[in-house]
């Protein structure tokens, strides 16, 4: 680490949402206007200028250089307050020559940069609980908990986030008008090695702020934004030379979430859409009844095609029952059920809620969308829903959901959810554990149809995708009948599984640095020879960060970090969600530091100096990282700290905020830290070899908690342990 001194120009790894209340979350824009005038933008993560004016052996307080700070409101920082505060030694950087006090300054080009389109509105996101802990796609918890799983465990702070704050379609349509001139190749966000933008935002057919969108969610529609100004903007960006990362291509996410690839696809076989067709809204607005009577004719005649299609009998009965439903349309609402002995009755009811008024919180309210077609789809009969995850073109996880009654409304509701496959089959099958098994056998093929129909649309294997499918039990047992019900893009709820998020926060990563798993591994076997072969991953991982930062190949660099970490790990990258840590018991280890030995779970949430935070399973013992850059094992005392501090019982140089089970070398423990070869973390429980056991040096014993602390002179940390 560099030595500082009060006075000295440097920067500092600023992160917004980690730095600023909830409430003020400031920008470093490039000129007040930026912060001023809508669209607003700036840097929300990244390196700023700033000089000392404190140091202590582990951190230093500084005071910003930049005067320029702005929230999504137009609130600007105070100027000159003589506002400061501590950085730890790893988010400090000595200013390049000739760059003190510049924003985006030449010698610190980032490896990846974002662009990030988020909600600026007065109604902040509140995603609901079933999304878990990563938060809604439209959420700052969502990126963060991306930037802080995937991206920080292997590019460190070599990374910067630009935030475009949108407010409503004016703030896209001035971004789609002039994209070439705001986003060109000379502005400082194109300055990375790899440029990528994300949107986080709900594209939706419904005026701004109108009844039916501030009635939807508990956050006022937060986030609901102009369908045809969106993908105006998306698209201006995206020719103006900065790929979209996040969800997918502009053509391909309109596609999906208009879902007009329902009644395109339904006369495909092999794709299992149910009988659907789109009604112009010209003849909804000239008669709901008859447009539904026509809207049953072109069911039937579809249904009988597919059976056509498929050299399947004709059916024996016509189109009974279904939904009515709109495009851009989130969170399964917008749906209406109808039914009826010639379905016309209650399809025009449907038709006429979705495009006329509808009743809302007991008061009838019109419903001002744009839509130029409504969808409608024929009910298929079925016991539960299948929702597969897929993550680089696999199937990760299968989620079982339903919703298990039909509202007063004609709405769905009360959902549930189920991650096992065999109380999914008991719960909602009749316990035909058999018939769901060959459902889900059936989903998995038709997935994989769908993907190459996905490759086509876009040439590639996205991050990442859901496909819902009805399941329902057959005429004979063991057997399943399957249709596809829906294409998820790209920041789909996750439904708060546990292991799901690390693995598409993986994939989104690779992504953003242009790579997919074939590419890595061809990448890695062409990649130039590294000095001095690393034996792990986390070694592979830190000589990469240095021969980047000395000019080497960042492609390469990449592909041999990620290749390195698949072999060893059999992991997908990202923040693991259990970790193991191991510290046997032998000459010179203290009760207490042998008690760090155990389980660690992920805390949700839980940040510490920029990192995850894991505990144990007896919620006594925590694995953070601390505010000298190692990772520590510690208990109470450092949760009361928030874990601002650098102290515990053994520790980690964190090599560049590596994850703890990748970093290379020998823990220490405390309180002399003493390297020991026998104490580990890993994500599966295994033991450094026996063989490996260094024996410390006599004496070294450990002073009891009593004391509490005990500082290492030479690296700043405390050492802790009992007798």
């Amino acid at each position: 680490m560099a030595a500082y001194s009060t006075g000295d120009d440097v920067f500092v790894f600023y992160r917004m949402t980690r730095r600023c209340t909830p409430q003020r979350k400031y920008l470093a824009v490039l000129d007040p206007r930026q912060g001023s005038y809508r669209p607003r933008n700036g840097i929300s993560d990244g390196w700023l200028p700033a000089k000392v004016v404190d140091v202590e052996a582990a951190r230093v307080k500084v005071e910003y250089s930049w005067r320029h700070f702005a929230t999504c409101r137009g609130h600007f920082a105070e100027q000159d307050s003589g506002w400061a505060e501590w950085y730890p030694l790893g988010d400090v950087r000595a200013a390049p020559p000739g760059e003190a006090g510049k924003l985006a300054p030449r010698g610190l080009e980032p490896e990846l940069i974002l662009i990030t389109f988020r909600w600026g509105g007065n109604n902040e996101v509140i995603a609901p609980e079933q999304w878990g802990d990563t938060g809604s796609s439209v959420s700052d918890l969502f990126v963060d908990s991306f930037v802080e799983r995937a991206v920080m465990p292997v590019l460190g702070n070599n990374y910067e986030v630009w935030t475009v704050y949108v407010e409503d379609h004016t703030d896209m349509l001035k971004v789609a008008n002039a994209a070439n001139l705001i986003f060109g190749p000379y502005h400082p966000a194109r300055r990375g090695r790899h440029v990528g933008a994300m949107y986080h935002l709900y594209p939706t057919s419904f005026e701004e702020n109108c009844v039916p969108s501030k009635e939807t969610g508990s956050d006022g529609g937060a986030a609901l934004v102009d369908q045809k100004s969106f993908f105006k903007m998306q698209q201006a960006v995206e020719r103006a030379g900065v790929p979209t990362r996040f969800p997918h291509p502009s053509g391909f996410y309109e596609l999906l979430s208009s879902k007009r690839w329902t009644y395109m696809m339904s006369l495909t076989p092999h794709l299992r859409v149910p009988p659907t067709v789109s009604m112009p809204r010209m003849q909804i607005e000239q008669s709901c009844s008859e447009a539904a009577k026509q809207a049953i004719i072109a069911l039937n005649r579809v249904k009988q095609q597919q059976a056509k299609l498929r050299n399947e009998p004709p059916p024996q009965e016509g189109v009974t029952k279904g939904v009515a439903k709109l495009g851009f349309s989130w969170e399964a609402l917008d749906v209406k059920f109808w039914e009826g002995q010639d379905g016309e009755k209650g399809l025009t009811k449907a038709l006429h809620n979705l495009t006329q008024n509808i009743e809302i919180s007991d008061e009838l309210t019109g419903q001002p969308q744009d839509l130029e077609a409504i969808i409608v789809q024929e009910y298929c009969k079925h016991d539960l829903e299948a929702r597969l995850y897929v993550v680089d073109g696999k199937v990760e996880t299968t989620i079982y959901t339903k919703f298990c009654k039909i509202k007063d409304n004609l709405e769905f509701g009360d959902f549930h959810e189920l991650f096992d496959q065999e109380e999914a089959a008991n719960a909602w099958c009749g316990g035909d554990l058999a018939a769901l098994q060959d459902g889900e056998r059936q989903c998995q093929e038709i997935a994989e149809h769908w993907m190459v129909w996905v490759q086509a649309q876009i040439c590639a294997v996205p991050p990442a995708i859901r496909f819902d499918f009805f399941v329902g039990r057959g005429e004979k047992p063991g057997e399943a009948v399957v249709w596809t019900l829906e294409i998820c893009e790209l920041g789909f709820s996750m439904l708060g599984e546990k292991e799901l998020p690390n693995k598409v926060f993986a994939a989104m990563f690779r992504s953003c640095m242009g790579t997919s798993p074939a590419a890595l591994a061809a990448s890695a076997s062409d990649a130039a020879p590294l000095p001095s072969p690393p034996k792990t991953a986390a070694s592979v991982a830190k000589a990469v960060t240095n021969g980047a930062a000395k000019g080497g190949s960042s492609a390469n660099a990449v592909a041999v970090v990620a290749a390195a970490d698949a072999a060893e790990n059999g992991a997908d990258g990202g923040v693991p969600s259990i970790l193991h840590v191991t510290v046997p018991p032998g000459q010179g280890v203290t009760k207490d530091q042998h008690q760090c030995s155990g389980k660690y779970t992920v805390m949700p949430g839980a940040i510490a100096n920029g990192a995850p935070v894991w505990i144990n399973d007896r919620g006594d013992r925590f694995l953070y990282h601390g505010n000298d850059d190692n990772w520590y094992v510690g208990d109470e005392e450092e949760q009361t700290l928030n874990f601002d501090c650098d102290q515990g019982y053994i520790r980690h140089d964190s090599c560049g905020r590596v994850m703890p089970h990748l970093v290379a070398g020998e823990w220490e423990r405390g309180e002399e830290w003493l390297p020991d070869a026998g104490v580990g973390v890993s994500t599966d429980g295994s033991a450094p070899p026996a063989s490996a056991r260094r024996s410390p040096p006599p004496g070294s014993k450990g002073k009891g908690k009593v004391s509490g602390k005990s500082k290492n002179n030479n690296k700043g940390g405390f050492g802790k342990g009992s007798p």
